[in-house]
């Protein structure tokens, strides 16, 4: 029986030492789908993280796109990383109230597990940046909504310089916008400030801002911001809507903009700030038309 019990360990030990470590990352976020990307992980930073394959190529994740990382750790097995986006997951997909509160508690189980046994600062940003997932989901379910944004301000701070520093920033920030915290234009230009992102995702980002300062009135600041950005209709959309203070030209200017835009976001808070306009303009059939649009 010992020597059973010293083989199944010497196995154990075996598969631990050469476990190798994955990203599970979203393939298409409309239809909820994603993949699992297996390696060894080989540099994380605020832009990303960068996994090498089993063909020998790296592959370069964006931070908004990780759904979950299992990381080779000497007193963690894959299966404390795994169980956390599995509860998590089963919570998501649960219809009674009951079920999801179950999930969600052995998920805060999970992750605060692999916290205590981190050790290394890239799976302690990580169970922590988990831990604040769960507990939001926990917080909104108990009715507890005010918790929220106190939560994600701590984790922001926590996860600084890692790849969970944009995704606890869009966190706050929209905690904050549902709040009415006046601090949600800073956490902005600290997204903004975020060094190595995607192209596609810096854009992003800029594009926010430059809406939460016209949404501020900052129209000075947020064409400054624009310039620096590629011209296309996007980008041009968010820049007829610093021009109309111009007038009917403004109105033209934008309504033209919006029909070449692509975004919906973009479009929807275009529309919104075309309604204000025809308001302030004594217009307000004109104005409930785009803000229901």
């Amino acid at each position: 029986m010992r020597s059973l019990i010293g083989i199944g360990l010497v196995l154990a030990a075996s598969l631990q030492a050469t476990a190798q470590e994955s990203v599970r990352v979203i393939t298409d976020r409309a239809k909820n789908t994603s993949e699992v990307l297996s390696g060894t992980i080989q540099s994380e930073s605020p832009g990303g993280l960068v996994i090498k394959g089993r063909d020998g190529k790296n592959a370069t994740i964006s931070p908004l796109d990780i759904v979950m990382v299992q990381y080779k750790h000497e007193s963690l097995a894959p299966l404390d990383f795994q169980l956390i986006y599995d509860r998590q997951n089963m919570a998501r997909n649960a219809t009674a109230p009951k079920d999801q509160a179950d999930r969600l508690k052995q998920a805060e189980i999970a992750a605060t597990k692999v916290l205590d046994q981190a050790g290394r600062p890239q799976v302690v940003r990580y169970a922590r940046f988990k831990l604040a997932e769960i507990r939001t989901e926990i917080a909104r379910m108990d009715g507890k909504e005010a918790s929220v944004l106190p939560l994600w301000k701590q984790t922001a701070l926590e996860v600084k310089g890692g790849w969970e520093e944009l995704p606890a920033l869009k966190a706050l920030a929209e905690a904050q916008e549902s709040q009415g915290s006046p601090e949600v234009l800073a956490t902005y230009e600290s997204m903004s400030k975020i060094q190595g992102l995607p192209a596609d995702l810096a854009q992003r980002v800029a594009y926010l801002l430059a809406a939460r300062l016209l949404q501020t009135g900052k129209t000075a600041e947020a064409s400054a911001k624009l310039k620096g950005l590629p011209a296309n209709p996007d980008t041009a959309v968010l820049q007829a809507c610093a021009n109309l203070g111009t007038g009917g030209k403004g109105v033209s200017e934008l309504r033209l903009a919006m029909a070449n835009a692509t975004d919906p976001q973009l479009i929807a808070f275009a529309c919104n700030q075309l309604g204000e306009a025809l308001l302030a303009d004594k217009k307000p059939e004109d104005a409930f038309w785009e803000f229901v649009r």
